[in-house]
């Protein structure tokens, strides 16, 4: 077998599955993401102890190269390009399969709806983290350490909020963002995209909860960074 012909049968896929598949516009949006837990009967007692208590527990691991899993997300658009960092601002993101393998990318905006009616059952979910990072444009200029996020939640118990992406398809994001921080002074930066996936085990108790994260490490595809924007003061 040729490497032209082997390079052919590889990307084939690709080609044959080449296009978005779903639109997701969180511009008008308010998420919600709150869960319950069942109330703490010791809060009402006569000793007056109680109190809520949660905890977070991470599964750590690192990326395969071997790994037919991976995604690229691209910033398709920023708006404005001369951006307030005190104010929201319009991203648009590609979450494409840029691996050889389908994978299970969450669709939902509302981590709430996911949550069983009995507030006491402990429930799995999956979610993807977009992250938008920051960099000065003048590669001489100080480092600039800001960024925003978005989320997006599934579970295999709600039909729909859950799409296994084939090779070569994707789905568009469109967002109101915002900066963690910002720098003293006006800036000029470029923006890229990234992201984390996890499966997530949420358990309710009385008064509190407990998480239980499992890290996710599909293969990233590198992306670029956008045309210089402008940070106002």
């Amino acid at each position: 077998m040729t490497r032209l012909t082997l390079l052919l049968l590889i990307l084939a896929p690709i080609g044959l599955y080449s296009q978005e598949v779903k639109s997701i516009d969180l511009t008008n949006i308010i998420q919600r993401t709150e869960l319950r837990f069942p109330p703490d009967p010791r809060q009402n007692d006569e000793t007056g102890f109680g109190g809520g208590y949660g905890g977070v527990m991470v599964g750590d691991g690192a990326s395969d190269f071997r790994d037919p899993h991976a995604l690229g997300i691209y910033l398709e658009s920023v708006s404005p390009h001369e951006i307030d960092p005190k104010q929201p601002f319009e991203a648009e993101f590609k979450v494409l399969n840029t691996g050889l393998a389908p994978i299970q990318v969450p669709v939902s905006p509302h981590l709430s709806d996911l949550q069983p009616l009995d507030e006491s059952l402990e429930f799995e979910y999956l979610s993807i983290v977009l992250h938008l990072t920051l960099m000065n444009a003048d590669p001489n200029g100080p480092q600039i350490r800001s960024g925003g996020n978005l989320e997006l939640y599934g579970t295999t118990d709600h039909e729909g909020t859950i799409l296994v992406l084939k090779p070569g398809e994707w789905i568009r994001v469109k967002a109101n963002m915002k900066l963690h921080q910002w720098p003293l002074q006006p800036a000029s930066v470029r923006m890229g995209a990234s992201f984390s996936i996890r499966w997530i085990t949420y358990t309710p108790h009385p008064g509190g909860s407990f998480e239980k994260i499992d890290n996710l490490y599909p293969n990233r595809t590198s992306t670029g960074w956008s045309e210089s924007i402008d940070l106002l003061r």
